[in-house]
């Protein structure tokens, strides 16, 4: 599988003072969603790579998931990744790759950056 697209949302976060991170690039911004609608119905997937990572309790791994805007799937890692100020191109352990263009701030590049170049 090849996946490629433009990542209007990219999101950099911490939890539990740095022991969780998460990153995301999504195709488009995660819409507001009203839950307490009567017959609630999910917004549609968009395509997107997400990483996370725990440094709480070993081993200690960064895993994928990712949505190709119908299907998702996950928990595999990282074979090869190069990451510039406009892009990501990714190939990962099962050797499906990822190529997404971005724009972003240089704090949350930086970010971004020194957690997935490790």
């Amino acid at each position: 599988m090849h996946l490629e697209f433009y990542a209007q949302e990219v999101h950099y976060g911490e939890a539990l003072g740095g022991e969780m991170i998460n990153v995301s690039f999504r195709e488009h911004s995660d819409p507001e969603v009203d839950y307490s609608k009567k017959n609630f119905k999910f917004p549609p997937p968009v395509k997107g790579v997400f990483f996370s990572a725990s440094y709480e309790f070993p081993p200690y791994a960064t895993k994928v998931d990712w949505c190709d805007g119908e299907d998702e799937d996950g928990g595999e890692t990282i074979k090869e990744i190069e990451l510039t100020k406009n892009s990501l191109k990714m190939v990962l352990k099962n050797n499906y790759s990822f190529n997404v263009s971005f724009e972003t701030d240089d704090i949350t590049f930086q970010n971004i950056k020194s957690f997935l170049t490790k």
